[in-house]
């Protein structure tokens, strides 16, 4: 008997895991560059706020112009000496080491255009050594099983690996890294512990991606051997253009494609909203005590992580469609709630205990609606790759992955440009302690907050309740699967 593996097997334990692990890099670097790239650069090295949004900016939409390369590449390259997705998988790690590592480490005694392009440089280099590594790693989700309840799993397996990181990299970010004292009672205001963390935030990662790609490579070089007898045949190498010209196309022949981008952006954008300026909230806006912080960036995972094992039967019983409209409007609501209700006066007051345990209950709540949103996202996201590779004759989870990193990209870099510049416009200090910051500017910022999370919030409502796919076209390309 053949001892290669059809599709629409279940995956062994350790591809199982090793794929879970393969979902932690992205949101480790993702962790670490919203909740502390704009707080650092603006609140603590002092880069002017118009400039460190420009310098996000520039460098999420130059990673955004070579997510659809990478994607379409990666389709291809079904001779690379490790694969069409692990030859990049492999390349991204010392990229992102690096860079990750140098943007938390800026030498000191440097003026603003030197930290501008310091910044820069090493965002860059961090950015798109991680998108080597996360829209081939998430393409291979979609190719490891077309089995329903298995591909289900998988959903829900990479949603873990995330939360498993954003849940833990907090934890060991303030009961290590940014430790109260005398000087720094806000410890995220004190310079010393960030490149540190940088080296650990690169570490961790690297370590990460080796163990994923190493756990998951047979698998992946088994089921794309499969691949060669399904389909017309491709050419190894496009050029630029004609990868570009995929990406159009794309959108024409599988409108769902150019949704999915529209609605990563904006999911991406409310959770950069949340997240880059959660420190600026937590620090002056609720001014929550020491042991607060970490638990408001842990509660949201948390409830997340526990609505996910409720999700694949939430999804069996309602559909994907439906399922991400009720968890988009319940974390919608939630979010809004966590800035509206303190700016009505309706909940305790900043600086206690209460507001804390408030704050992050109202997380909680938010995270669990999140966790019924996301795995149904997944599945989605994976049928609309099957969809267009019915559509195309040719693998194409890869094209489509980047499609929805290109929107996740998009979200985080107008979050970032809108911030840093509504933070110049008010002339937000830099370095204040939080009894001397303006009430009148914590205010405005929450206002700020609130607005960006209500249009987004607005926005996707409408656009996820238009998907359909055509589940025949998913269901003759299993059987042509199975057959080959």
């Amino acid at each position: 008997m053949s001892a290669t593996p059809s599709p629409r097997d279940k995956l062994p334990w350790w591809v199982r895991a090793a794929w879970t692990i393969c979902a932690m890099p992205e949101l480790l670097k993702s962790f670490a560059w919203d909740a502390f790239v704009l707080f650092f650069y603006a609140q603590v090295v002092g880069l002017d706020g118009l400039l460190i949004g420009v310098a996000i900016a520039v460098i999420i939409v130059f990673d955004t112009l070579v997510d659809p390369w990478i994607g379409a590449l990666s389709d291809r390259m079904t001779s690379a000496r490790f694969g069409r997705r692990h030859t990049l998988m492999f390349a991204a790690i010392p990229f992102y080491m690096a860079g990750i590592a140098g943007v938390f480490a800026p030498p000191a005694g440097m003026d603003q255009w030197q930290i501008l392009a310091w910044l820069l440089g090493f965002g860059l280099l961090a950015r798109c050594g991680m998108s080597l590594w996360t829209v081939p790693a998430y393409a291979l989700g979609g190719e490891l099983s077309r089995e329903a309840d298995e591909r289900r799993f998988i959903a829900v397996l990479r949603n873990l690996g995330n939360q498993l990181v954003v849940l833990t990299v907090p934890a060991i970010a303030f009961g290590y890294f940014f430790v109260h004292s005398a000087a720094y009672p806000k410890p995220q205001l004190d310079p010393a512990p960030y490149p540190g963390f940088g080296l650990f935030v690169s570490l961790l990662g690297g370590v990460l991606m080796i163990t994923g790609a190493l756990g998951t490579y047979g698998r992946a070089r088994r089921i794309e051997s499969l691949d060669r007898h399904v389909g017309a045949p491709q050419a190894e190498a496009d050029g630029l253009l004609s990868l570009l010209g995929s990406f159009v196309d794309a959108i024409r022949i599988t409108p769902n494609v150019g949704r999915l981008m529209l609605v990563a952006f904006l999911v991406l954008f409310t959770n950069s909203v949340i997240n880059q300026l959660s420190l600026h909230l937590a620090t002056y806006f609720w001014q929550l005590e020491e042991a607060w912080t970490p638990r408001l960036l842990m509660s949201g995972v948390i409830g997340t992580m526990l609505a996910m094992l409720a999700a694949p039967a939430f999804v069996r019983a309602i559909g994907s469609r439906r399922a991400m409209m009720i968890g988009l409007a319940a974390f919608f609501t939630c979010q809004a709630f966590a800035i509206l209700l303190p700016l009505a006066g309706a909940s305790p007051p900043p600086g206690s205990a209460a507001i804390g345990a408030f704050i992050v209950a109202i997380r909680f709540l938010g995270g669990v609606a999140y966790g019924l949103y996301v795995v149904p996202f997944n599945i989605v996201t994976y049928d609309i790759g099957d969809e267009h590779e019915a559509n195309i004759g040719q693998p194409a989870q890869g094209l489509v992955a980047s499609f929805m990193f290109i929107g996740l990209q998009l979200g985080s870099g107008a979050v970032a440009l809108l911030a840093g510049s509504f933070l110049g416009i008010i002339d937000f200090p830099a370095g204040v302690p939080v009894e001397a910051m303006s009430h009148e500017k914590v205010r405005a910022l929450a206002w700020f907050v609130l607005v960006l999370i209500v249009f987004a919030g607005g926005a996707m409502a409408r656009l996820v309740g238009t998907f359909r796919i055509d589940q025949n076209k998913l269901a003759a390309l299993r059987v042509a699967r199975q057959a080959g």
